[in-house]
């Protein structure tokens, strides 16, 4: 069974607000899965995502902030942490993707 190349997310609340997210990915062209995750911490979570997507990059998020991981950093050092803002977590879904073409980033807000 091949495994399809994705940027994982993981909501860790039922109201989080993902759809900026993926509108920003979808943007970039670039596939995502919404995975389930049970870290007990943002951080820890979404370095766990990373390390399990086949593109190396997790976005986890809650009500209050969304995290961006990649496998190759140390665990306790996201690449980007910010907060809730529709346009900013766009901009984070587009970084994620950017991250895997290799392109320069949009500019974040960062918490």
């Amino acid at each position: 069974m091949s495994v399809n190349p994705t940027i994982y997310l993981a909501k860790l609340s039922d109201t989080a607000p993902i759809n900026a997210i993926l509108y920003g990915i979808e943007e970039e062209e670039v596939p995502f899965e919404i995975v389930t995750c049970n870290k007990s911490t943002m951080v820890t979570a979404a370095y766990d995502l990373a390390v399990r997507s086949p593109l190396s990059v997790g976005i986890v998020l809650d009500d209050h902030q969304a995290m961006l991981h990649y496998k190759n950093l140390p665990e306790d050092e996201p690449l980007f942490q910010i907060g809730t803002e529709p346009e900013e977590l766009m901009k984070l879904g587009a970084n994620a993707a950017r991250l895997v073409k290799g392109i320069p980033f949009k500019t974040l807000k960062e918490v």
